[in-house]
């Protein structure tokens, strides 16, 4: 007979929940979420309101045997240790850190069961040391103990015996063993590093990975007294809740078709850089659409750049998903920057739409706008924070030459030899150039 009084187990296996964890995220990802942590102890070290994080440091090395990363960030005690940090999520009563990237509480863990099948993490901060040590298959063999135990606490690993923490993965998954042995893995994360965390880094934050230092991704705009980016700000705020600043800044830059689009920053990490997907406007079919779209993205807009900053002390107020790699379109924070972020890109593609027509006209070394251009300094968006529109130059700011159009036709080589020799030129270009002013000449008179 069945025992009804007995409840019914629905505990998952460790095995499956492992496994479900890191199924999705990629390997890259599981990288920089760690990388998100120790920028989150930096900001905890130097305060949320700090823009100098010159001093501190993470090193990443990995090969196809081990991972490891470690910084100087000022670490993290050991209550933290016992009652949030090896949480899967975010328990009620945790002080998060304000305008933190890691925000999910489930980066660390992720990561860990990502690359290996044993790990150690330790920290230190100026008062305490402490350190945990897991070996995954014996940990997951034990169904029902869900803690993971105290080690002891290695010296050696500190950067300048500086306060922080030390992470070890080894007896790495095949999988992850052999991405971490390639060196086109190793030039992924440092460009992914380059991109995402840029406003860590031109803050002094210095970021190594296999010994090799990563610089940070500067985005500029043209910007002259007749050209100008659109800067524009404003707060959502809604009642109980904290506020989410917003700031959108859209012009033009060097014509580099895959830097163009749109580039999405949430509590300085970049969540998005270059997009040109339906989900930030593009190519929304207009009579489909039930909100503004911009046309569907091609070569001819390779100058547009436009960047979309969202900043709150609840990292819970900001549009990204769980991964930190795309936005969440059903966040109302989100949709009111969508709309503006459409309506202030639209003065910018017309200008641009102008300026294709007029180098159809004129050709590109003689367009004036194209000169203009050419010889245009350029500001960094880091430096463009004061609301201002967009301004573009019209035709009585930039010297006017007349329009032209290219003639190209074909004719015997022994002819244009002959006519070489006749004209005294010494290209075909010549010739038909020579010619036409020949021409010109006699219907002029």
């Amino acid at each position: 007979m069945t025992d009804t009084a007995k409840p019914i187990s629905a505990f998952p296996t460790k095995s499956f929940f492992v496994d479900m964890l890191v199924r999705d995220i990629p390997l890259e990802q599981a990288v920089l979420d760690l990388v998100d942590n120790c920028i989150d102890g930096a900001k905890r070290l130097k305060g949320e309101d700090n823009n100098d994080l010159s001093g501190l440091r993470v090193e990443i090395q990995f090969s196809d045997q081990l991972f490891s990363i470690k910084d100087n960030c000022g670490g993290f005690d050991t209550e933290t240790a016992q009652l949030y940090a090896f949480r899967f999520g975010r328990p009620k009563g945790f002080n998060s850190t304000k305008h933190s990237i890691g925000q999910f509480g489930v980066g660390m863990k992720r990561a860990l069961f990502k690359f290996g099948h044993k790990f150690m993490v330790q920290s230190r901060t100026a008062d305490e040391q402490w350190a945990v040590e897991v070996d995954v298959p014996v940990w997951e063999a034990d169904e029902d103990n869900w803690v993971f135990p105290w080690s002891t606490y290695q010296d050696g690993h500190e950067i300048g015996n500086m306060p922080g923490t030390y992470i070890e993965v080894s007896n790495l998954r095949k999988g992850t063993a052999t991405s971490f042995g390639t060196k086109v893995f190793e030039n992924r994360i440092i460009s992914s590093i380059k991109s995402k965390h840029r406003q860590f880094i031109s803050l002094g934050l210095e970021i190594f990975v296999n010994g090799n230092r990563v610089d940070a991704a500067d985005l500029k705009f043209f910007s002259t007294a007749s050209l100008k980016p659109v800067v524009e700000n404003f707060v959502f705020d809604e009642d109980g809740l904290e506020p989410v600043t917003v700031r959108v800044v859209v012009g033009i830059s060097d014509s580099i078709p895959k830097n163009a689009g749109w580039y999405v920053v949430c509590n300085g990490r970049v969540i998005l850089d270059a997009d040109r997907r339906e989900e930030t406007g593009w190519g929304v079919v207009e009579e489909n659409a039930d909100r503004p779209s911009l046309p569907s993205f091609h070569n001819q807009y390779s100058r547009f750049r436009g960047i979309v900053y969202f900043d709150s002390d609840d990292s819970s107020r900001v549009p990204w998903n769980t991964m930190k790699t795309d936005i969440d379109e059903d966040s109302l924070v989100w949709q009111r920057a969508y709309e503006r972020m459409v309506v202030l890109a639209r003065h910018v593609l017309d200008f641009i739409n102008k300026l294709d027509s007029e180098i159809e006209d004129y050709g590109r070394e003689k367009s004036p706008l194209m000169r203009l251009i050419r010889n245009a300094p350029k500001a960094s968006v880091d430096s463009l924070k004061t609301d201002q529109a967009f301004k573009a130059p019209d035709k009585s700011s930039v010297d006017e030459t007349p329009p032209t159009i290219k003639i190209q036709y074909s004719r015997p080589i022994e002819e244009i030899e002959l006519l070489k020799e006749a004209l005294r030129v010494d290209s075909a270009r010549a010739v038909g150039e020579r010619t036409f002013e020949i021409v010109l000449e006699r219907n002029k008179g």
